[in-house]
């Protein structure tokens, strides 16, 4: 079950087949997707790019934190052709993408691979949803959430959804680490 450990993000995006994240700060949107796939383990992840994307031991640390040490199944598409047939081979499972529009080509048959599965995925991508990337790919997804940085920590900006409208949900830096309302990360410094 694919899950972001935000309850009140959670409980808006529950329904949705396709929720695509993305961020202008790619560390930022890169802690949040590593906290994602701990959370939603047992997942299947693809990977899109041709060098990292992706720190098992950040993903390890995580799933300390959050008592979930489920498996995490990793598949890697280097190419832009590769990408559709790396996606279609995951099946109907739960799956989490990073960067689909790496390459910023194949916009058209990525798109097609995301909508056939029947499971739910989780789109994160560093390209900014907001000037780039394909008419067709924003069209696709259910929810699209930017995440940015505020002064005070960071905050989920919904710039598209089926149930609410543009909002803005503000949140401390900290909730990244630690599961909202326990000890989380605390356990691990004492």
């Amino acid at each position: 079950m694919l899950r972001t450990g935000f309850a009140f993000l959670d409980e808006i995006i529950e329904k949705d087949q396709i929720v695509e994240f993305f961020s202008p700060d790619e560390e930022l949107l890169r802690i949040f997707y590593h906290r994602v796939i701990a959370l939603s383990s047992p997942v299947y992840v693809v990977v899109v790019s041709e060098r990292g994307g992706l720190d098992p031991y950040l993903v390890k640390r995580f799933q300390r934190i959050f008592s979930n040490e489920e498996e995490v199944y990793i598949r890697r598409a280097f190419k832009a052709e590769d990408v559709p047939l790396t996606i279609e081979s995951m099946g109907d499972d739960d799956l989490i993408i990073i960067d689909p529009y790496h390459h910023k080509k194949e916009y058209t048959r990525i798109v097609a691979a995301i909508r056939k599965g029947k499971g739910r995925k989780f789109l994160f991508s560093f390209l900014d949803r907001e000037r780039e990337g394909s008419i067709f790919g924003s069209h696709t997804a259910h929810s699209i959430i930017k995440i940015v940085r505020s002064k005070r920590g960071f905050k989920f900006i919904f710039i598209k959804s089926v149930i609410t409208r543009e909002i803005e949900i503000p949140n401390s830096i900290w909730d990244l680490y630690d599961k909202v309302n326990e000890e989380g990360l605390l356990r691990w410094l004492v």
